[in-house]
């Protein structure tokens, strides 16, 4: 009977076979899975891999991620966590126990992003790179500014107009990257690096309009916020708004609430630049004439000292005017110098001056007036014909009409319900009949359903 039955049988396998068979048939069905559970029995082994059981109310599954996938997690698991995670079904052939190799884990919901933030920070806080002894000074007058952001959005925009209206002498270079997504903390690092390496910067501000969490998570990263603290350049971080905080703020060298607000930091008011210049020019002409006074009556007190003996004495006294001449022709030359400068740089100011951009923007409005006007009367028109059209609509479906060519609407007395059927009234009750010009009373006297 045995004899009979392996006869039979088409294929005999082995039991590592039947598993490794098994294993493909998984794969192949299940190529790329998204599973979500609760973390037990976590496991990160000396070799880097993490073994971890995922489970929920009535089941659970083995699952295993090697160190080349867990590598670029930001968190590690602990027992508890509840997860999201992807990966392909698979069979471990040693032991014929299917299992998940997991690709990708998260945490289920924002909490995830939370938790992955505060623990970077207090890595980062533990580290000292929050600490204000490391944080660099910020430059009183700044010249050169790169802003690192996207080029397309309406940051660089408010940035431009900010320093353009406070301080247009300020240079600005824009450094194009991604500010979102996967790829905007790396292109970010980039970035910083290429500024590094340019000497001409005075300043660099990061910056980024406002955003969920999951769209500002790119400044969130941990190889940006230690660039952020090895670059030379003292930076501003200015992303999102002024409820939103990200590493980034933490560890640049200020953190600004907005965009707009660090072009506020970093520049001055026009008028307040001009003063500034005016004052310079009259403390400098102060010191002159202060060391043109000393240097003449120093010179008084030689003459007088300095009279006898004879030749030699009248060669020391030439040469002492000599010098003097020689002093006082070079300070003249010097304040020819300045005062020439000074009006220079005045003349650059004015040409940049509010009047003409404001005499643009009044031209603009106008224009933007008479276009406004133009729109407006046109859609009057085109609602006056619409309206007209719709009266004639309502007049001719109106009952009024009807009533107009003799017809009477019929309504019980009281109540006012209007009357279709013969059904509705009985003999001797009260009816109303509203006409096109009035309304009557009538009592109903008879029924005959014969009639139409």
């Amino acid at each position: 009977m045995v004899e009979n039955l392996i006869d039979n049988t088409h294929e005999i396998i082995s039991v590592s076979e039947i598993n490794k068979r098994a294993k493909s048939m998984l794969e192949q069905n299940f190529p790329f899975i998204w599973i979500e559970g609760e973390v037990s029995n976590f496991v990160s082994h000396s070799s880097g891999h993490w073994y971890f059981t995922l489970k929920d109310e009535s089941s659970e599954i083995k699952c295993a991620m090697f160190s080349s996938n867990n590598s670029q997690i930001r968190f590690e698991p602990k027992n508890g966590d509840h997860l999201i995670l992807n990966g392909t079904l698979s069979i471990f052939e040693g032991w014929g126990q299917y299992q998940i190799i997991v690709k990708h884990i998260e945490l289920a919901g924002e909490g995830a992003l939370l938790r992955a933030f505060e623990e970077l920070k207090m890595k980062l806080q533990k580290e000292g790179l929050f600490d204000e002894t490391i944080k660099k000074e910020l430059p009183p007058y700044p010249k050169n500014i790169a802003v690192i952001t996207s080029p397309d959005g309406a940051v660089i925009k408010d940035i431009i107009n900010v320093l353009r209206r406070r301080s247009p002498f300020i240079n600005i270079t824009i450094i194009p990257t991604l500010v979102q997504g996967e790829k905007s903390a790396p292109l970010i690092c980039e970035a910083l690096v290429r500024v590094s390496r340019i000497e001409d910067f005075d300043l660099v501000i990061l910056a980024r309009g406002g955003g969920s969490i999951e769209d500002l998570w790119g400044f969130n990263d941990e190889k940006l916020a230690r660039e952020i603290v090895r670059c030379s350049i003292p930076i501003i971080s200015a992303v999102g708004h002024e409820t939103d905080f990200t590493i980034s703020d933490f560890v640049s060298d200020l953190r600004a609430p907005t965009p707009s607000i660090a072009a506020e930091i970093i520049s001055q008011p026009y008028s307040e630049l001009k003063e500034n210049l005016e004052n310079y020019y009259k403390i400098f002409c102060k010191n002159i004439n202060e060391l043109i006074d000393q240097q003449t009556y120093s010179t008084a007190n030689l003459f007088k000292r300095l009279r006898h003996p004879g030749d030699k004495l009248r060669s020391i006294s030439q040469t002492l005017d000599y010098l003097l001449n020689t002093l006082v022709q070079g300070i003249n030359h010097e304040i020819s110098i300045r005062r020439n400068n000074l009006k220079v740089n005045y003349f650059a100011l004015d040409q940049n001056s509010p009047k003409n951009k404001l005499k643009e923007v009044k031209n603009s409005l106008k224009n933007t007036a008479k276009d406004l006007k133009r729109s407006l009367n046109l859609t009057t028109e085109r609602k006056s014909k619409s309206l007209i059209e719709l009266v004639a609509t309502l007049e001719a479906v109106s009952p009024l009409s009807v009533l107009s060519r003799g017809y009477s609407i019929i309504s019980t007395e009281p109540g006012g319900k209007i009357i279709s059927d013969m059904d509705q009234v009985e003999v001797g009750e009260d009816i109303s009949a509203t006409l096109s010009k009035g309304k009557i009373k009538a009592k109903v006297t008879s029924k005959n359903k014969d009639e139409k």
